[in-house]
């Protein structure tokens, strides 16, 4: 997956240039504690007691748009089950709801091994299915885990018209 990232400015989080961890975000009156990372592309993990669908689907679309995260970013209600596992439920930018998302997968796992919650092996647990997240050499993350067909389809060759 590559090297996790915490800087803000690589993620694309107002504010000075720093580390984004444990910052609060108040959403719908309810103040929450975030951590940002990159992968490649932003996400927000919310740490929390109760990830739940419901709460994905409510927060979620809150947060992507949130003008701290000028680019918008993908969102994971993260909970620290013991020090190899972690529960997530994600909200993905531009998509919605998700089941499983390796590139969220690896930005909960680092946020969960960056504040030492966790070791630097993790099974991330989704409603989805399961990914482990191994780092190495600081944030260096390897992501390994089963591969599923969800569907067939065909694409239109009016998709690829540069007219459109």
């Amino acid at each position: 997956m590559g090297e996790v990232s915490f800087d803000s400015r690589k993620i694309a989080v107002q504010g000075p240039p720093r580390e984004v961890l444990n910052e609060e975000i108040e959403i719908k009156g309810k103040v929450l504690t975030f951590c940002a990372a990159t992968v490649g592309n932003p996400h927000c993990v919310i740490l929390t007691d109760q990830p739940t669908s419901d709460i994905a689907r409510c927060l979620g679309p809150l947060i992507e748009i949130d003008s701290r995260f000028p680019n918008r970013i993908n969102v994971q209600f993260m909970k620290v089950l013991d020090r190899r596992n972690i529960q997530i439920e994600i909200w993905e930018r531009g998509a919605g709801y998700t089941l499983a998302s390796g590139s969220s997968s690896t930005a909960a796992a680092a946020v969960a091994y960056k504040l030492k919650f966790c070791d630097q092996d993790i099974q991330v647990h989704m409603p989805g299915g399961e990914i482990s997240i191994q780092f190495n050499n600081g944030f260096f993350a390897t992501m390994t885990g089963p591969v599923t067909k969800v569907c067939d389809g065909t694409m239109a060759k009016e998709m690829f018209n540069e007219d459109l």
